[in-house]
């Protein structure tokens, strides 16, 4: 009874986690739904405006857009070229574009503008690009004023505004040069790349690969030793707060002990050579500036070690013509629940490949299988190495 009244209670935890998840979710997506709208019409009017060079009725239209959306780079940008084509003053807008790291994010947008699935990248991808469609009319037209501002002999700009008018006309290694003082071939295009290839490897699902050791935590001479594990798990998208993961893990039992179990009215001594878990984490992230990711996490697996023993059944099937003999094989295992609490760390390599270190306790209460006669001690520690692709 205790076996089943901690696993409901386990299960009930994830259940109610995954529900508010889920609600959490819902309310996102019914809001990104206003968003594209209301921005979808707004670019109708924004090309016209821009056309014309009527500013006095810009701002209605990102305040609109704002109201749902919420501020974006795409609405900055707007502001600060109006400032800029009607020579008034942008320092502080400026400082405050480039503080929210806004540069990255239209840098990643002129990245992937170029490549020939654009419009699979933007329909894959539409909250990160703002629900602006990529080589949309807006951005050319962006390009050309700022371009503009550049050669005209009539606008005096200040480093800071050349700077970012070099952003908005798809300039980038010239940015980056004013930007940080190095040079492009060493700076601007590695970064850009290696920006967008973090940023976007965050928005795919992916599968973890883990190596590493588990170790006995208490008793003095413990059935299990320390020994190998591997594991091979199917991960969700690291852009999400909340992570999950579902796979399978494996220990190789070295240097065990032998212990006896029961099987049926005889007791065997048997040795396990190794221990399968089936299930998956969930992990919340309290860290993440794209290169590092810090996340707790807690696991529950139904797990499964080798006892070497098994049955061979035989016997005979009538289909009502002929008689068939019939085979199989029934293997017997040590069946338990792991519970795990863990710490991971990672870091982003490029794309979607990041690697990382994953620390943990586990609790594996191998005595809840009353045909284990030996009592083996339940508490592990574990340190993996671990790869995301």
């Amino acid at each position: 009874m205790a076996k089943i009244l901690t696993v409901l209670l386990f299960l009930q935890v994830i259940s109610l986690s995954n529900y508010s998840y889920g609600k959490e979710q819902y309310h996102i997506y019914t809001k990104w739904q206003d968003c594209e709208q209301v921005t979808k019409v707004a670019l109708e009017k924004l090309v016209d405006i821009f056309r014309k060079n009527d500013f006095e009725s810009l701002e209605p239209v990102l305040n609109t857009i704002q109201s749902t959306c919420g501020e974006n780079e795409f609405t900055q940008r707007l502001r600060i070229l109006r400032l800029l084509v009607e020579k008034k003053t942008t320092g502080d807008i400026i400082a405050d574009y480039l503080s929210k790291n806004y540069q990255e994010v239209l840098v990643m947008r002129w990245d992937y503008s170029v490549e020939e699935k654009y419009a699979q990248i933007y329909q894959n991808n539409k909250t990160d690009f703002d629900f602006v469609p990529l080589r949309h009319s807006i951005d050319s037209l962006i390009k050309i004023k700022a371009i503009a501002l550049l050669n005209s002999p009539s606008y005096n700009l200040t480093e800071q505004e050349e700077k970012i008018t070099l952003l908005f006309a798809d300039h980038i290694d010239e940015f980056y040069q004013v930007h940080s003082g190095t040079t492009p071939q060493t700076s601007s295009k590695s970064k850009s790349k290696s920006t967008s290839d973090s940023y976007y490897g965050k928005y795919r699902h992916g599968v973890n690969v883990y190596a590493g050791a588990e170790f006995p935590l208490t008793g003095s001479d413990p059935v299990f030793k320390t020994s190998t594990t591997l594991g091979v798990f199917f991960s969700s998208r690291l852009a999400n707060p909340v992570l999950f993961e579902a796979g399978v893990k494996v220990r190789i039992n070295s240097n065990d002990k032998e212990v006896e179990y029961r099987l049926y009215d005889e007791v065997e001594v048997i040795r396990s050579m190794a221990s399968l878990g089936v299930g998956g984490t969930v992990a919340y992230k309290i860290f993440d500036n794209d290169k590092f990711i810090i996340a707790p996490k807690a696991g529950l697996f139904w797990e499964m070690a080798t006892t070497g023993l098994s049955e061979v059944n035989e016997g005979y099937y009538d289909d009502g013509y002929d008689y068939y003999e019939t085979r199989s094989v029934r293997h017997f295992y040590i069946n338990t629940m792991r519970s795990s609490l863990a710490l991971s760390a990672m870091r982003h390599l490029s794309g979607k490949t990041y690697i990382g270190l994953e620390a943990a306790y586990h609790f594996v209460p191998y005595n809840w299988d009353s045909n284990l006669l030996t009592s083996i001690q339940p508490n592990y520690g574990s340190l993996q190495l671990f790869f995301r692709f």
